[in-house]
């Protein structure tokens, strides 16, 4: 059984991708890694969950810096 529990992608609809990172903003994922997901394993894409989990993070934690040192504008 997987590890993690995911859909047949990660994909939420929300396709742009970040030009400062090159990550989606909805899926952070890079274009490769969304080109690529239909021909990675099971053991591929769960090894990438995480690494996804991680670049949200830090993307939450930016705004949450930004927000405090900009103000709420």
């Amino acid at each position: 059984m997987a590890k993690y529990p995911y859909p047949t992608t990660p994909c939420v609809a929300v396709c742009q991708i970040d030009p400062k990172t090159g990550f989606c903003l909805g899926c952070f994922r890079t274009l490769k890694e969304i080109a690529q997901w239909g021909k990675f394993t099971e053991d591929e894409r769960e090894g990438l969950l995480p690494e996804l989990d991680r670049r949200k993070e830090d993307d939450r934690r930016r705004w949450e810096e930004k927000r405090k040192r900009d103000g709420d504008r």
